[in-house]
């Protein structure tokens, strides 16, 4: 009898033993996957002794500032001609030597803040001044303007939702910078922020892997309204001076990029823009631009890129002299509307090398549709020229840029364009890189730019 009742605990005790070693068990093979995130950080932190680690502020604040220094030597840059002196593409005494011929340093200060909310809402602010110390000729200092070259409010993925939103003044650059780069290039290199809602939408949240689709609204004045210091004074708006951009520029525009199709990406885009003629003499434009875009890894190493867009729309004149001429129709502001044609397109092919200075080869072709002002079925001028939709920006050359004034009266108005180039560069250090290229520029319809003697003399084929 004791014996049995002896057997009977001993085999309920192992019984109890085998279920606590049993869960046990469990509980490893759980491990911290089984517990909250806070709990495992506790657990952790319990086992190593280290404290844990401190919640994130509410708001964090992060800032900053660079500086850039650059030297500009100018000679000719109008012209081309060094027979034809300093001010002929001017009025006597009007001094455009310090356009085509000068030697300056242009220096560039930013300061950034950004303060960021523990559920990812950012409210990002840069202010910009660039002044420039002539040494010839020698001009007198003027004072210098700060600007915002950013302030937006950015809210990511609000209430979980698959798209983030950004509010402001930003910069926006899609692409190789073919159609949408520089939203103002009144002030050179010094900004090329846009006044913009963007509404990118993530594909992933909604099924359809790495696309993402971009909305965008842009309202970009002739003149900064925004300054913070030494802004355009009344003076300068009646003579035009210190513009951002010679109109008042409106557009809507989509922006998709698919990247699913490893290792390549494609993109499809349109715009639609309106110039608004602000006291200038360009015609009114109302614009359609269509476009897409494929770039990506080839076999052997080699990287490509392709970029077409056509552009289809009107344009109205300033003046009535042009409403009698063929091809015009009713509407606008000034009694008729011309329609506008045009087209362009880039292609690259490069391939690095993984030895010394890791030199790279690159080789690409550009086309810009021109307009024939000998062709009497096109009497207004630039109705089959290619309009840089937001792409007035050094893609080449920070000094080639100024040579379009003579042609087109803006500086760069990427238009009229066949071009080849080939590019060679080599890596000197972790952060720095030279690059030696060669572009042999053509016109589709050359141009003669006369000269103030008007009689073509020293004049050059644009």
């Amino acid at each position: 009898m004791a014996l049995s009742a002896l057997a009977t605990g001993r085999r309920r005790f192992n019984g109890r033993a085998r279920r606590v070693r049993a869960a046990l068990i469990g509980l490893a093979l759980l491990g911290p996957a089984g517990m909250p995130a806070g709990g495992r950080a506790g657990a952790a932190a319990a086992q190593s002794g280290a404290p844990a680690a401190p919640e994130p502020p509410p708001v964090a604040f992060t800032g900053g500032l660079d500086t850039r220094v650059r030297e500009v030597s100018l000679h000719n840059l109008l012209d081309f001609d060094d027979g034809a002196g300093p001010e002929t593409l001017g009025a006597p005494g009007a001094g455009l030597k310090t356009v085509s011929d000068a030697h300056f340093f242009r220096v560039r200060h930013r300061v950034w803040g950004q303060l960021k909310a523990r559920g990812g809402a950012r409210l990002y602010a840069r202010a910009a001044a660039e002044w420039r110390k002539y040494l010839s000729p020698y001009l007198s200092p003027q004072k210098t303007e700060v600007v915002f070259d950013n302030l937006y409010l950015e809210l990511p993925r609000p209430r979980g939702l698959p798209f983030t939103l950004r509010a402001g003044r930003q910069d926006i650059i899609r692409g190789d910078g073919f159609v949408l780069l520089e939203g103002g290039p009144g002030d050179g290199s010094r900004t090329i922020y846009h006044n913009a809602l963007l509404l990118t939408l993530h594909g992933a949240g909604l099924g359809l892997k790495e696309t993402q689709l971009d909305l965008l609204a842009i309202r970009n004045p002739a003149w900064d309204r925004m300054t913070i210091a030494n802004g355009p004074s009344a003076e300068d708006r009646a003579a035009g001076r210190r513009r951002m951009v010679e109109n008042d520029e409106t557009a809507f525009g989509l922006y998709a990029s698919h990247a699913s199709v490893k290792p390549h990406v494609f993109d499809a885009y349109y715009f639609y823009k309106e110039e608004e003629a602000d006291a200038a003499p360009d015609p009114h434009l109302r614009l359609h631009t269509l476009g897409g875009r494929a770039a990506g890894d080839l076999p052997w190493q080699l990287r490509y890129g392709i970029e077409g867009a056509y552009q289809f729309g009107t344009r109205e004149p300033a003046g009535t002299e042009f409403c009698a001429s063929a091809g015009a129709s009713p509407g606008g502001a000034a009694g008729c509307s011309f329609d506008h044609r045009s087209h362009g397109g880039q292609a690259r092919l490069s391939r690095s090398f993984l030895t010394f200075l890791h030199p790279m080869l690159e080789t690409g072709a550009v086309y810009l549709s021109g307009d024939d002002p000998a062709d009497p079925s096109h009497p207004l001028p630039d109705d089959r020229a290619w309009v840089p939709v937001f792409s007035r920006w050094p893609k080449w050359s920070e000094l080639l840029i100024y040579t379009q004034i003579a042609e087109a009266g803006r500086v760069a108005h990427w238009t009229n364009l066949v071009s080849f180039y080939a590019a060679l560069g080599v890596t000197l250090a972790r952060d720095t890189r030279f690059t030696y290229a060669y572009h042999e520029l053509r016109a589709e319809h050359p141009l003669l730019v006369e000269t103030a003697g008007g009689d073509g003399a020293g004049g050059a084929d644009a």
